[in-house]
């Protein structure tokens, strides 16, 4: 590439002038002095001191500066940290475009774009791919209205897999869901600089909704509006995580974008020592049925848990929850249709092998069984993210036993945010 542009080192940052100016200005930019600065023209101490107190003498007329910009990369600079957060700051005139090219490839290469602020400071929407060469274009305009254009140039580190910390984002399709469905981020790596993390994770919604990150440990961070979503809510999740320093030497590995439409306004009771579960849509009873829960031993657990599958036509194997099939309380059973509420194993499901103790008693292994028929009711109509409160037994839930942040308070929720 031809250079178009002198460079100087200044304070860190790269000082871009015009190509070829030098300390003179350019006469078509700059008015001509209304006198010369030779010795035999110049005025008498008299003339001077007339001239000075005259009120019809006019100021030295001011010299247009060039356009000129500073970057936070040098130009030609290698082993730029992928962190790098690109900034394009003009120094003189103002910057009217920034373009980003690299020779990044693959899928995930971002393409990186950015926004000028209120003080003429462009900042780019992303940060860089590892390995790779940058040229960073800036149009603008100079202080006498005369168009130019700068260049920087550079090549970022190289970024090994196990320095990249990988998003995978949950539910996985677009909805309808549960007002109380979350989007859940989990990583492949710890993340210590949570906050970091955080500022780059935006979740916004139509309309809009008050909301918080929540991290249940270094891997797993859930975001929940303050209350319920509104039925319809279109919510929307972009992770600009690509060379985000997750710290201990790991970045972002790249930027998701997750897509969710809110269905309807349903809800589950399940009362454990009554034996009934009761399903509603916009405040009211659409069935009450009776069933059954976990027996001594087995007891199911209270707590507010979402709906987190829909699953039909299973195999349920006692040796996936540590029970040998084998033994007095193993089992290896076909089910029909179930909901799962809890990642150790809970569902509600079809159970016609336990009619008998339907409203009666509990006697699983800590599920809520039901009628074969009144479960595929139930079934069709649940959706992923349906808040379902379970009451009537000493056992609670545990934290992050499936998407419980709705067992806890807005403000025990908001605490578990890095940002404070």
């Amino acid at each position: 590439m031809t250079k178009v542009m002198a460079a100087l080192a200044v304070g860190g940052a790269l000082l871009l002038a015009a190509c070829g100016a030098t300390a003179d200005p350019d006469p078509a930019e700059s008015p001509v002095a209304a006198t010369s600065a030779s010795p035999a023209s110049a005025p008498s101490t008299a003339q001077a001191s007339t001239a000075a107190a005259s009120p019809s003498a006019s100021p030295s007329p001011t010299t247009p500066r060039p356009f000129a910009l500073t970057a936070n990369v040098k130009d030609e600079a290698s082993e730029v940290p992928v962190d790098t957060l690109l900034t394009v700051t003009p120094t003189s005139g103002r910057v009217d475009q920034v373009t980003v090219e690299s020779t990044a490839s693959g899928r995930n290469a971002v393409q990186i774009t950015g926004t000028v602020n209120g003080q003429g400071v462009w900042t780019a929407s992303s940060r860089l791919d590892p390995d790779a060469r940058y040229t960073v274009t800036a149009r603008g305009t100079s202080d006498a209205g005369k168009a130019a254009t700068r260049t920087v140039s550079f090549r970022t580190a190289s970024v090994v897999r196990s320095q990249e910390v990988f998003p995978t984002l949950e539910p996985v399709i677009n909805g309808p869901y549960g007002v109380a469905q979350p989007v859940v981020i989990h990583f492949d790596a710890p993340v210590k600089n949570k906050a970091e993390f955080e500022r780059n994770m935006h979740v916004t919604s139509v309309p809009a909704q008050e909301g918080s990150w929540g991290w249940f440990d270094d891997k797993t961070v859930h975001w929940r509006p303050r209350v319920h979503w509104k039925p319809g809510t279109k919510v929307t999740l972009n992770a600009n995580l690509n060379g985000v320093n997750a710290g201990d030497g790991r970045y972002g590995q790249l930027n998701r974008t997750l897509k969710l439409q809110i269905g309807k306004d349903q809800a589950g009771q399940v009362d454990i020592a009554k034996h009934t579960i009761t399903w509603k849509r916009d405040g009211k009873v659409v069935g009450t049925w009776p069933m059954t829960a976990g027996k001594p031993g087995f007891t199911t657990r209270s707590g507010t848990k979402v709906v987190m599958e829909k699953a039909e036509n299973i195999t349920m194997n006692s040796e996936t929850t540590g029970i040998a099939r084998d033994s007095a309380e193993g089992y290896d059973l076909k089910v029909a249709f179930a909901l799962r509420v809890t990642k150790s194993g809970e569902f509600i499901h079809s159970a016609p092998w336990n009619a008998g103790n339907f409203g009666v008693r509990n006697a699983s292994h800590g599920c809520v069984g039901m009628d074969e028929e009144q479960m595929y009711s139930l079934y069709t109509t649940a959706q992923i993210g349906d808040p379902v409160v379970f009451t009537g037994s000493e056992r609670t839930l545990e934290a992050g036993n499936g998407w419980t942040e709705w067992d806890l308070t807005w403000e025990q929720w908001k605490a578990r945010s890095a940002l404070k």
